[in-house]
């Protein structure tokens, strides 16, 4: 984007920071454009980015994370990297903290840099020493922290505004990722924090947005749910190779080889345990005499029966709905049919006698047509 353009993407956010123009009616979020709202925010992130290489502050950032409660450098994970990976927001945060804190002489070459990077007229470097005097450092010091909230409110108007055109699109992804109800609040709040990674990650270029928001988004949905199927907390990429062990005796090489190298001095194995199936607290309750009982799992809650038998029947008339060409795609698709057996479409190809690019745009016109139909109940759903 050219200068007249950015100058035009700024009048335009500030304008809808103030709420509008004359009526005193906010603006919406429509007249904003995703176009003007990355270019505020891939601008930001650089402006923050470049002052956290500042070298006079380098040696106190890890205890700014330490106060500020953020993230802290770990085992395989240096304080470069911590910082790379931090939202905008603690980068700001911390920004900010290490303005306030500083008490050393601060280099005018700097100082200078950071002026012109905010635009603020505040000295003529070649009146300048090698270092601020405590004057010209006060007067430098308020004068960027104003700059950088003022940075960092536009910023914030411009996340808004993606964060709400793409809540939908979190709806959707959770909802097709958690098939367990009562995990997708969850599910929805980790959807949350994917998608702000992604927008403080974007850039002002005209690529697509929605992908890459999207591969965030199942990121972190899926660690959520990686994470949840084991009664302790332990690094996603333990869990990973947990999860992915294909065959019981693959399992059971694979955590005799882990008992054998992780055994403690009493001779147990501390990931051993997260081998075998989980037990719920909750699903144990204590009876007069002290004793436990175990929930009847043959039983079945009378709320969730019902809500299976209302979709079950509601995807039956949708199915009615389908062309009878479309319907004998989709249930030997999806395996909807006797036998639950789904077929790739090059087995429904060879099966029905037509071509595989037939049966793709078969299921792509069904599955479309499903798609319109359940928008009504979705929308009543969560709206």
């Amino acid at each position: 984007m050219n200068k007249s353009q950015v100058d035009r993407v700024n009048e335009e956010l500030n304008e809808f920071a103030r709420g509008g123009v004359g009526s005193g009616v906010p603006q919406t979020t429509r007249n904003i454009s995703e176009r003007v709202c990355r270019c505020v925010i891939a601008g930001h992130r650089k402006k923050i980015d470049w002052i956290l290489r500042i070298p006079q502050w380098e040696k106190v950032y890890g205890r700014g994370l330490t106060e500020l409660g953020l993230p802290q450098p770990r085992r395989g994970i240096n304080l470069r990297a911590v910082l790379d990976s931090l939202l905008i927001e603690h980068k700001y945060q911390l920004i900010i903290w290490c303005i306030e804190q500083h008490t050393e002489r601060f280099p005018s070459s700097i100082a200078h840099k950071m002026s012109e990077l905010y635009g603020l007229d505040l000295f003529k470097f070649k009146d300048l020493d090698a270092f601020l005097t405590e004057k010209e450092w006060l007067k430098f010091q308020a004068y960027v922290h104003s700059a950088l909230t003022v940075e960092h409110v536009r910023y914030k108007r411009a996340q808004t505004v993606m964060f709400r055109r793409y809540q939908s699109f979190l709806h959707k992804l959770n909802n097709r990722l958690v098939f367990n109800v009562a995990k997708r609040q969850d599910g929805f709040q980790e959807a949350s924090l994917g998608l702000l990674h992604a927008i403080d990650k974007v850039d002002d270029s005209s690529t697509a947005f929605s992908a890459y928001a999207k591969t965030w988004v199942t990121r972190y949905i899926r660690n959520f749910l990686m994470e949840e199927h084991f009664p302790v907390h332990v690094p996603v990429n333990l869990a990973s190779k947990l999860l992915t062990s294909v065959g019981a005796k693959e399992m059971e090489t694979h955590s005799a080889a882990l008992r054998k190298q992780t055994k403690t001095a009493e001779g147990e194995a501390p990931y051993h345990e997260l081998l075998k199936p989980r037990v719920s607290i909750e699903e144990m309750a204590e009876n007069d005499q002290g004793g436990q009982e175990l929930p009847d799992k043959e039983m079945c809650n009378p709320r969730e029966r019902m809500a299976t038998e209302d979709f079950f029947a509601e995807m039956r008339n949708l199915m009615n709905e389908l062309t009878d060409k479309q319907r004998e795609v989709i249930s030997m698709r999806y395996g909807l049919n006797a036998n639950s057996e789904s077929h790739t479409l090059s087995g429904i190809a060879s099966r029905v006698g037509i071509s595989h690019q037939q049966v793709s745009m078969r299921e792509k016109r069904a599955l479309q047509k499903l798609e319109n139909l359940l928008k009504p109940l979705y929308q009543e759903a969560f709206e």
